[in-house]
């Protein structure tokens, strides 16, 4: 790198100064990472003029791949310092942070609770709940995570409408609580500024924790992640680490589902021609009542194509941070050691070649490819693949089929009517006016 490395970033600056960018200070530094990661595409990656920092972007998808694919240990890649400093204030023992070891007794444990590659078994229990949440309109983003805020008290708890289980605890505030320290895990500037005064609010959230796993050891709901993990569990783990594998299925809700759920959402109300296919879908599948099986949300191929084409080019998760304790050449592409390596989904998914037309909305992409795009890692991939990816889709998609085969809302924002898709979405501007319409 040199400095007219730099002259893209002065760019963006004025650019946003001017209202060119208007879609927060993340554009800022998106902008410029693009531009890098274009300029240095050759070499695969590119080291960021950070001060007492060194952070390798990467810029080639091979490489991310690479990265991705194996499991961590000091032979291959770690979690990056930047990833286990941001996960010390919620959960350091979590699976994102572990290796060799601890990373293989984790991963077995979420895969026996999640299940991934198959349909979940226990997904027929929480269709109902999933349909009853998004049976009124929805107005707003915030208005989707309440609602999935609702299905994740019955996913990972046990708890639903009328039920008693648990009842003695403040699961939603508990929710809350583990949100707002994810979301510093992910805000440096405000993980650093407001970080060190949580300390009440994570011992809250493990007290919390911990008190609905010992009142459910001897009465589990059924058909929960919950059940699921007391099967699962080892004599041999110790009590916090156990406990810290779960704020990520309840933030997952909350988070990424979240922002998967709501811009698929505003991104089909603004293009009548997707809208319109996916409604076809819906009428074919699902006849005039809606859905009402598993079954008939697993044959929404379309619709499922359409939210993953979403998180291509808006990925929920952004970035991930990994590391090297030792130099590797991978295909010509040098890693250097005791670095910190950026992978930057936003761009890694939007290549120029071999696909020109990469930076556009194509369902098409993922339809003939049994669920996968040669250039997208949306749920992550190889070793490091999210364990929850279909239950999480299941949830997404009969959420959205309930919510378009009823009264659909109009969204009067026009990000996504002109060519020229915003590079990062515009979440706080997106709000729904519910509209009569016929099915």
């Amino acid at each position: 790198m040199n400095l007219s490395d730099l002259l893209p970033l002065v760019s963006a600056i004025l650019s946003a100064v001017r209202g060119r960018l208007q879609y927060g200070p993340g554009a800022i530094l998106t902008a410029w990472f693009q531009q890098l990661a274009q300029r240095y595409a050759g070499s695969g990656a590119v080291m960021l003029p950070l001060p007492g920092k060194r952070i390798l972007l990467v810029a080639d998808r091979d490489l991310s791949v690479h990265i991705l694919s194996q499991p961590p240990s000091p032979s291959a890649y770690l979690p990056g310092r930047l990833k286990i400093q941001a996960m010390e204030l919620l959960a350091p023992h979590a699976l994102t942070t572990a290796h060799d070891h601890d990373w293989l007794q984790w991963r077995t444990f979420h895969e026996a609770v999640l299940c991934p590659g198959s349909p979940h078994p226990d997904q027929s229990i929480h269709l109902p709940t999933i349909l009853a949440a998004f049976s009124a309109p929805c107005h707003s983003l915030d208005d989707i995570r309440q609602r999935l805020g609702v299905t994740m008290l019955a996913v990972v708890f046990g708890v639903r409408p009328g039920s008693t289980v648990l009842q003695e605890l403040d699961l939603m505030a508990l929710a809350e609580d583990v949100q707002q320290l994810a979301d510093m895990v992910n805000q440096p500037l405000r993980r650093l500024l407001l970080g060190p005064f949580q300390k009440s609010r994570r011992e809250r959230v493990y007290s919390v924790l911990d008190e609905a796993w010992k009142a459910s050891t001897e009465d589990t709901p059924m058909g929960s992640l919950l059940s699921r993990a007391h099967a699962a569990n080892s004599a041999d783990s110790g009590r916090q680490e156990l406990l810290e594998q779960l704020p990520h299925w309840i933030f997952t809700f909350h988070g990424s589902a979240s922002k998967l759920f709501g811009r698929t959402l505003a991104i089909l109300l603004s293009r009548p021609e997707l809208l319109e296919n996916v409604r076809q879908e819906l009428r074919t599948v699902c006849g005039s009542d809606g859905p009402c099986s598993e079954d008939q949300i697993a044959r929404l191929i379309y619709l499922e194509a359409c939210v993953l084409e979403t998180g291509r080019l808006y990925p929920p998760v952004q970035l991930t941070v990994h590391r090297r304790d030792t130099e590797e050449i991978h295909e010509g592409r040098r890693v250097p050691a005791n670095t910190d390596i950026l992978q930057l989904f936003l761009l890694l998914q939007r290549p120029q070649k071999p696909y020109v037309e990469a930076s556009e909305f194509q369902p098409s992409l993922w339809l003939n490819r049994m669920g996968a795009c040669p250039f997208s890692d949306l749920f992550l991939s190889g070793a490091r693949s999210c364990p929850g990816k279909d239950l999480i889709l299941f949830v997404i998609k009969t959420g959205l089929a309930k919510i378009l085969m009823g009264d659909l809302p109009t969204v009067p924002h026009g990000a996504f009517l002109s060519a020229r898709w915003p590079l990062s979405f515009p979440d706080r501007l997106i709000r729904f006016t519910a509209t009569p319409s016929t099915f």
